[in-house]
């Protein structure tokens, strides 16, 4: 086994431990996946245990694709019968084999974040509960909570929402995503044939991101493993930030005592900083009490300095940022990240790097299978998979339009509880309480179903191919049209997509359960684009250049409420240690002395994290820039010809400082031209991104980018 030689000494311990539990603290770029594969390499190889032993799991699917991929690649063959994959995977994989011993229909469905949204919204409607008294976004993060064992509802009014939220997702025949683990671990604890099958079969388990676990997946795992499990859990206590999730810092605190005897290694060599970085993010972790001390060697080199840079306002903070940008851009590093603690903060910086013409990407944008265009489609694809799919029928029974609007759908409600059946099988039989065009419409919308169900075991890039013209999804945009054209652009890459799924052997139900799985964190990332990121999002992945900005007491610790407990600040302390150690050769933190936020504009303080800095970083305090804030760039823009002729006619430019009567203040980011018509693309600090007409709404220009 050669490939043992390409590890250092702690890692190659980890690597061939032998049985019984071990929890390898893997700090910031120690090599965590290096050790998963190359135990998974080293388990096959040394004939331990065969693929079909072996249950590996993470909390991406990005993750678990490279993890199979390392471990394939360091065999040389295909890793087939083991699994390896996140938690909701598996937990789907099994109820989609028992459905009937948890109370699901045989084809339930899978509600994804807009459909949960869009029930707790109706149910808190049908309660009579004000969103004043419980907004929608609450109420869902509080089941959340409860479903994954972090919390309890705490109150009458959360008991009742939750009671009708689960009666609306039974009635749709579906599960959200929390359910998927709770109904797994309902069904291995009540049915012991099926976990005592499990057992036989999995005798190895690897768990990645240990820290970030939850009391459910704990659960989950228990049943699986038994007592004293041949577990390797990798994690870093230090990296833990994901508590409003329902994360459990005290699952790798508390490994030796859940595991008596368990064994604990500790992984010492960064690779990934330089050294100035890593000793920042050191000196500012040590002041952590719930932490396993801990000494990080750095593999990265010397490198720069860290800097500190204090700017007079958000827009110095920008200015600065993306100026130094442009300086790294041109001396060939493109691998650059702005990292801040809200998404609100991203606004200064998208303005500034459109100014200059900085291609970026906002990780947390709208995905490809977010878009209205592609959800449309997927869930004519999901009534194909599952004609009782009564979330996916109320998406699309009306798209395109067909006078099927919100009065037929509530008599539609009522007629499928006064039958005792679900929404799309009341549809069926065509209500006499409907309109006679209702009816006919309805008839018209299941013979196209029906067409295609027929076609179901079709190739998928052909059935995808058939939907689409058939349902009139694609005749019913313009291709003069500018929006209209990138929406066909989408449905094009969704046969792309559906094609791609059938080269794998997928099927119907298993492509739509894999797209139902995947999260932001599975996006790829554009490699010459400017990443703008939370510092949540941004967990997972490195950069050769970091700016940390908009750290100022109130934001980093984000304050909500009068008084953080001391929990709260020491996650936020770990919060910013995990932006500190993305950076593998430059880091740059950043603060303005006054901030516009939320309409408001404040003097700000310094985060009392940078404080706790070691005294080798530098830091520079920052006047405004002496040279109009909006004079153009030296060099062109990239052309381009409708924008800007747009741009001649309309008067717009990107930068300008605009204000809208409803949306308020915000930063003109991009200028659209399509046919007759400009459209202009604002972001606003109230509001967000918003795309206007000029020609429709009033925009007063505050200030303009020509200085």
């Amino acid at each position: 086994m050669r490939f043992l030689e390409e590890l250092d000494p702690e890692q190659r311990e980890a690597v061939t431990h032998g049985e019984g539990p071990l929890l390898v603290v893997a700090g910031a770029g120690s090599g965590k996946t290096r050790v998963l594969t190359y135990r998974i390499a080293w388990l096959l190889a040394s004939r331990r245990a065969q693929a079909h032993n072996i249950l590996a799991v993470t909390f991406t699917n990005k993750a678990a694709r490279e993890m199979a991929e390392r471990v394939e690649k360091l065999l040389g063959g295909p890793l087939r019968g083991g699994f390896v994959g996140t938690f909701h995977r598996f937990a789907l994989t099994l109820l989609r084999q028992h459905p009937e011993k948890v109370g699901l229909p045989s084809r339930f469905a899978i509600a994804d974040e807009e459909e949960q949204r869009r029930l707790v919204d109706q149910v808190l409607k049908e309660l009579g509960i004000p969103a004043t008294q419980l907004s929608p976004r609450t109420a869902r993060a509080a089941i959340s909570r409860w479903k994954n064992g972090s919390a309890g509802l705490g109150s009458d009014v959360l008991l009742a929402v939750l009671a009708r939220y689960q009666e609306r997702l039974k009635e749709a025949g579906a599960v959200d995503f929390d359910d998927m683990l709770v109904l797994g671990v309902k069904l291995l604890s009540e049915e012991a044939h099926v976990r005592q099958s499990l057992r036989q079969r999995f005798t190895y388990f690897l768990v990645d991101e240990f820290q970030d676990t939850n009391p459910v997946q704990m659960e989950l795992l228990r049943h699986l493993a038994g007592p004293n499990p041949n577990l390797t859990a990798v994690g870093d206590e230090d990296q833990s930030i994901y508590r409003f999730r329902g994360a459990e810092l005290e699952h790798i605190l508390r490994f030796e005592h859940t595991y008596p005897g368990a064994k604990v290694l500790t992984l010492g060599n960064n690779y990934r900083s330089a050294e100035p970085i890593l000793q920042a993010a050191a000196a500012v972790i040590a002041h952590n009490s719930r932490r396993r001390p801990k000494v990080l060697r750095s593999r990265g080199g010397h490198g720069e300095p860290v800097r500190v840079l204090a700017a007079a306002d958000e827009s110095d903070e920008a200015s600065l940022v993306v100026a130094d940008i442009r300086r790294e851009r041109a001396a060939g590093r493109t691998s650059i990240a702005v990292l801040f603690r809200i998404n609100a903060l991203s606004r200064p910086f998208e303005a500034e790097l459109v100014r200059w013409g900085v291609p970026y990407r906002v990780v947390g944008g709208v995905r490809f299978w977010d878009r209205a265009e592609v959800r449309d489609a997927l869930a004519y694809l999901r009534l194909v998979a599952n004609p009782d799919d009564g979330l996916a029928f109320v998406r699309v029974v009306n798209v395109p339009a067909r006078g099927l609007g919100a009065v037929t759908l509530e008599r539609l409600q009522q007629a499928a509880r006064a039958l005792g059946c679900s929404l799309p099988e009341a549809s069926r039989r065509l209500p006499e309480t409907l309109t006679p065009r209702a009816r006919e419409a309805l008839a018209q919308f299941w013979q196209l179903v029906d067409f295609l169900r027929q076609r179901a075991n079709d190739p998928l890039r052909q059935l995808v191919t058939e939907l689409l013209q058939r349902s009139g999804l694609t005749a019913q945009y313009d291709s003069r049209d500018e929006e209209d054209r990138a929406r066909l652009a989408n449905l094009d890459q969704l046969v792309s997509a559906a094609a791609e799924a059938e080269q794998r052997g997928l099927t119907l139900t298993s492509f739509l359960d894999e797209v139902a799985l995947l999260s932001d964190a599975d996006a790829e990332t554009a490699p010459q684009s400017v990443l703008l990121s939370t510092l949540h999002a941004a967990k997972g992945l490195e950069f050769d250049v970091v700016y940390l900005v908009g750290l100022e007491e109130g934001l980093l610790p984000l304050m909500r409420g009068e008084e953080a407990e001391l929990s709260d600040e020491e996650e936020e302390r770990r919060l910013l240690y995990v932006g500190m150690t993305r950076a593998r050769k430059k880091l740059v933190l950043t603060w303005a002395r006054t901030r516009r936020l939320h309409g408001e504009t404040r003097t700000t303080r310094p985060c009392r994290f940078l404080a706790e800095l070691p005294p080798d970083v530098r830091r520079e305090g920052v006047t405004p820039l002496p040279q109009p804030r909006w004079a153009p760039p030296p060099h062109p823009q990239p052309r381009q010809e409708a924008p800007s002729q747009a741009i001649a006619d309309n008067g717009f430019r990107p930068g300008m400082k605009v204000e809208h009567p409803t949306f308020g203040r915000g930063v003109v980011l991009q200028v659209q031209a399509s046919g007759a018509q400009t459209r202009v693309v604002v972001f606003f600090d109230r509001a967000g991104k918003k795309t206007l007409l000029p020609s429709v709404v009033t925009l007063k220009v505050l200030t303009s980018p020509r200085g």
